[in-house]
């Protein structure tokens, strides 16, 4: 894991280029030094999880989430097919169903899901805030910058995003090039990761789509980071997307951090 010193952090977007309302407006806000993850969990730490009966542990689980574990029969993420007869993991999606490639970061999992795998790990899943800085802030040049990798709007160049046309993840590390100042890899695309926190408005939030933005803000989490089915034009470190915490959309996964 890699060291976040705390500190007052401005959270949100602060350039002169397109963004959302819900990115809008800039504000302070406190965080306490953490260390987090310098990777999205993988298809191999799920399966640890997993195979020390993280489904069947209710200890781990918020209570809606437990309901849907027993609900659903919730075994695996979502797609996952075990073969008895290989003793395999296989996973379905867009490129067909493929033998599980244990250092690809693993998709389809719930908020509750990466929730009860931060408490199993004895982590936590990042506050948004947490999140931004360590994609964000060059502690060298106390600023905040618009991607982890600098100021560069090629995002194809160093992150798998839609027009990278590979239809699912990249294996962890795969991106050197695209590593933030503090050394977190694969923060934009790949990936859309969970956080901790309620999708809410910023205060002073005023809103230029009133018939989209402010109607969604309830019981929703905020992700972050993009997927690699996200547009390069859409994505950077302030982009917020939200999702319920019972979806298993095929781009959520997660990283986790640890209270120092």
């Amino acid at each position: 894991m890699v060291k976040i010193p705390g500190g007052i952090y401005n959270l949100g977007y602060s350039g002169k280029q397109f963004c959302y309302d819900n990115e809008l407006p800039e504000h302070k806000v406190y965080l306490e030094t953490y260390l987090i993850d310098p990777f999205p969990v993988t298809n191999e730490d799920f399966q640890s999880f997993m195979n020390d009966g993280g489904y069947d542990d209710f200890n781990l689980w918020l209570a809606d989430g437990w309901d849907l574990v027993r609900e659903h029969e919730w075994k695996a993420p979502l797609y996952w097919i075990y073969e008895k007869e290989e003793s395999r993991w296989m996973k379905k999606d867009f490129r067909g169903t493929l033998e599980l490639d244990p250092k690809e970061p693993v998709v389809n999992v719930s908020f509750y899901e990466a929730d009860a795998y931060a408490r199993w790990a004895g982590k936590r899943l990042p506050t948004e805030a947490e999140w931004e800085k360590a994609a964000s802030w060059n502690d060298d040049l106390q600023l905040k910058c618009s991607y982890p990798w600098g100021e560069d709007c090629n995002v194809a160049r160093y992150a798998n995003v839609f027009e990278s046309k590979t239809w699912a993840p990249c294996r962890i590390g795969t991106y050197e090039q695209s590593k933030s100042y503090f050394g977190c890899y694969q923060m934009i695309g790949d990936v859309w990761e969970w956080t901790s926190s309620e999708y809410s408005l910023y205060p002073r939030f005023k809103s230029k789509f009133s018939e989209y933005t402010d109607k969604w803000a309830i019981n929703q989490k905020v992700l972050r980071g993009g997927s690699f089915a996200t547009p390069s034009l859409q994505i950077r470190n302030s982009y917020r997307n939200y999702f319920r915490p019972s979806e298993r959309i095929p781009f959520s996964g997660f990283r986790c951090v640890v209270d120092v």
